[in-house]
């Protein structure tokens, strides 16, 4: 159990800096295949840089959230639960839950492998290895479970602690319990993302985060109070296509599926924060900035309205631009002698408007009226 949290532990916190140090990592290999040798690197300030960093570092966070996510159902796989210690399916009865605990009590009874130090066994706890009198308790614990509809609607719901640690005896008071052990859980994180709203998470994606969060709360009750709530996708697919899938045998309890949905919701969150524009923290100091003396709000929308004058203007001059070349059009002869003409029409417009050829003209025309008078 301590591995497993040293391991989460790690996987949050590989957030703060693999992505960025991946992306660097990425990009300059990304260069040396692209860019032919002696050409210059692009330079970090420079807009191409920052527009080939941002792809890469956004291809950099979906993988590892992807990765992040898969990591948790293997985990969630390997800790298997009574239903693949027994070997059988959610959808199994009673008779068959019996059948195979007797098999298998023949084959693991403590009295028939006392020679026999260790197996491996799929285990609860994770740690792979349980001595025969162990894996026997588990069986045991997994039959009377299963036998028991108030036991497996807890267990589908809560998994095997509330089972074992819970004095309930209904299933109204399993969920109750579960409920109210619940509730303190999704207080403390409501309140802690609207503090991270405030203080540490930019405005950005600020809608997405809390549509997860209470996303993930309506999944929670859902599943807690609806009558079956595991997820078997065989019973929605046709047989040929469950078996050509391999999801004949596949299924997800309650509350593997609301284990994963939490991993889920946690590492979206960060996975949201990560995709921040870089310009959005910019384009929030502008506004603090115009609140505290900087351009009003008036004037930005001057300001814009001539921005569109000016395209307006520019297209319209294109337009009579190529009005005026249109008689020209599709005519080589006259258009290489336009061309010819307003290539000299610009030299000349270029000499005239030089100072030593305005000057000189200006001698000219003075020695000129000197001779008149």
């Amino acid at each position: 159990m301590a591995g497993d949290a040293v391991s989460t532990v790690l996987s949050y916190a590989g957030w703060a800096f693999l992505p960025r140090y991946v992306t660097s990592f990425l990009q300059n290999i990304y260069y040396r295949i692209t860019i032919r040798a002696g050409e210059p690197h692009p330079a970090p300030s420079s807009p191409r840089y920052a527009r080939h960093h941002r792809r890469i570092y956004i291809v950099v966070v979906t993988s590892y959230l992807l990765y992040t996510l898969y990591e948790t159902y293997h985990k969630l796989r390997a800790e298997g639960d009574f239903y693949q210690l027994l070997g059988v399916l959610p959808t199994s009865n009673d008779r068959t839950i019996k059948s195979r605990f007797r098999r298998l009590a023949a084959l693991h009874h403590p009295d028939k492998r006392q020679g026999q130090q260790q197996q491996q066994f799929i285990n609860n706890d994770g740690d792979g290895y349980v001595s025969p009198d162990q894996l026997f308790v588990q069986l045991r614990l997994a039959q009377d479970t299963l036998l028991d509809p108030v036991k497996r609607f807890a267990y589908d719901r809560f998994g095997q602690e509330v089972v074992e640690g819970s004095k309930a005896k209904t299933m109204s008071e399993f969920l109750f319990a579960g409920l109210r052990a619940l509730l303190p859980q999704y207080l403390g994180g409501f309140v802690m993302m609207m503090l991270m709203n405030l203080f540490w998470f930019s405005a950005w994606g600020r809608y997405w985060r809390f549509y997860t969060f209470f996303a993930l709360l309506t999944l929670e009750l859902a599943l807690l109070t609806h009558q079956n709530g595991t997820f078997i996708p065989a019973a929605h697919l046709p047989p040929w296509l469950s078996t050509l899938l391999h999801l004949d045998t596949f299924y997800l309890l309650p509350f593997q599926t609301l284990t994963l949905a939490r991993n889920a919701s946690m590492t979206l969150n960060i996975f949201i924060s990560q995709l921040t524009p870089p310009d959005s923290s910019s384009t929030s100091s502008a506004k603090t900035a115009a609140g505290a003396g900087g351009l009003t709000p008036q004037t930005q929308a001057q300001l814009t309205q001539l921005t569109h004058l000016a395209r307006a203007n520019d297209a319209e001059a294109t337009r009579l631009l190529q009005l005026g070349l249109a008689p020209f059009k599709g005519d080589k002869e006259s258009v290489g002698k336009l061309r010819r003409g307003m290539k000299e029409g610009l030299i000349l417009g270029s000499v005239r408007d030089a100072p030593e050829v305005k000057e000189a003209v200006r001698m000219v025309l003075e020695r000129r009226v000197g001779v008149g008078i």
